[in-house]
């Protein structure tokens, strides 16, 4: 089974373990519920995905473009993929960054044409799955089926949660709730905190959050010399989350 197909009962228990001070947390609804059933549903789904042969992808390689004919999903079993949009002027918003259990590409489903692209941002291990493959196997295994509607449910969850932040929340309190969320999503917990595993560029940042990389680096320098977060140049960034998580009770409370 794919190490993120537990993840998701892994954030469930620890949201109800564990719920922030004063009820604020990296998310405006944490979904408890849903990601607990997530987690418990989706195993069928990710042991066919993970049966199936692999290809290796180089980093800052594309999967696919926006625009092109969408005939197919990909399965991530290693690496980090991102999704994002460019507009006309030329600015990019990444809307997923993609980790190993993760399905991208889900469009597929709903239209003819890719609506984003997908780049690895390191040497990544994807299965590609041509639509017409998947509908027949779903078909056969309502379990499976269940699984993916479950995974789609949840991503359209976060996407709900993380447009509502964009449009109503101030720049530092996007940017320390994405930094909840990837010390989360692709976390690793040490005496010191907790180790997001893979490397986010602060530009990366900037782009899930719809900022300029300069105001997030002041951000980020301010909560490393508050004790909150520590980095080195170009290197990973480490999470302190129970007193994030109560910086983000204050400056929640604060602008609230």
């Amino acid at each position: 089974m794919g190490r993120a197909c537990s993840n998701a009962a892994a954030s469930a228990r620890r949201s109800q373990e564990a719920p922030p001070p004063g009820g604020a947390g990296p998310r405006f609804d944490p979904h408890v519920r849903c990601l607990a059933l997530s987690g418990l549903l989706r195993g069928t789904l990710c042991e066919r995905l993970v049966r199936r042969p692999a290809r290796r992808v180089p980093a800052s390689q594309f999967l696919y473009f926006m625009g092109e004919p969408a005939k197919s999903l990909y399965f991530l079993k290693s690496g980090l993929v991102k999704t994002s949009r460019t507009s006309p002027a030329g600015d990019e918003m990444i809307l997923q960054l993609n980790k190993p259990g993760d399905i991208l590409g889900e469009s597929c489903f709903c239209t003819g044409a890719r609506r984003e692209y997908a780049v690895t941002l390191e040497s990544s291990e994807v299965v590609e799955i041509l639509l017409e493959d998947l509908l027949a196997q779903l078909r056969d295994s309502p379990e499976a089926t269940l699984n993916l509607v479950t995974m789609l449910c949840e991503r359209l969850g976060d996407i709900a949660d993380r447009l509502q932040s964009l449009a109503l929340e101030p720049t530092a309190v996007r940017l320390v709730r994405t930094l909840l969320l990837l010390a989360d999503t692709l976390g690793e917990t040490h005496a010191e905190g907790t180790h997001i595993v893979h490397y986010v560029r602060q530009e990366e940042l900037a782009q899930m959050i719809a900022a300029r990389r300069e105001v997030v680096s002041a951000l980020l320098n301010r909560l490393r010399a508050d004790g909150l977060i520590d980095y080195s140049r170009k290197g990973r960034i480490s999470v302190r989350r129970p007193a994030l998580e109560r910086y983000l009770v204050s400056i929640t409370t604060e602008t609230g």
